[in-house]
């Protein structure tokens, strides 16, 4: 596989192909990349990152399925339903940009908390009942300025959560244990 250099010479770049795992050199990690669907046609990508049998998932930018006419993240829910029955998978990684008051057509291939919910339904299926109990899933990318629309999205999550996950808000500069 050919390798790219940047001009700083700091990283090295190579391409990644869908639902492959990629050793990345000099180090003990793999990395899985998987299409997500970013305001139809547009793709984003979510990152499997392996580090001896255990994984987390972090997703870019995504809609939900039936907004963005897609089946990606339900491809992605089979990808990783296996990691999630063997307990290899430690976390999720994923954004939540707007309370549910934004109009759907508002969203330009974001979630909300009713969305998300339901796409974390749709993983529970896949994985089985049960499956997603004590998982945690990390809140990214909140599009939300005002403290009362970040605890009122907060309030929405934990509301409708009937899949058992265990929801983590990220914060800057504070480290995240699994």
């Amino acid at each position: 596989m050919k390798q790219y250099k940047s001009l700083t010479k700091k990283y090295h770049y190579f391409p990644l192909f869908p639902s492959v795992e990629t050793q990345i050199e000099q180090t003990p990690l793999t990395v899985k990349a998987f299409p997500l669907s970013h305001v139809n046609p547009n793709k984003s990508t979510a990152f499997l990152i392996g580090l001896k049998g255990q994984y987390i998932l972090y997703l870019g930018d995504t809609g939900d399925d039936e907004t963005e006419k897609s089946d990606d993240l339900k491809e992605l829910w089979k990808g990783i339903s296996s990691l999630i029955k063997a307990k290899k998978l430690k976390a999720i990684f994923i954004e939540v940009s707007y309370t549910n008051e934004q109009p759907v057509k508002q969203l330009f291939g974001h979630l909300t908390p009713a969305l998300l919910i339901k796409e974390l339904k749709v993983l529970q299926q896949i994985a089985g009942s049960g499956s997603l109990n004590g998982l945690p899933v990390v809140i990214t990318h909140m599009k939300l300025f005002e403290k009362k629309e970040i605890e009122k999205l907060r309030m929405q999550l934990d509301k409708a959560n009937d899949t058992g996950v265990k929801f983590i808000f990220a914060e800057q500069a504070k480290p995240l244990f699994f």
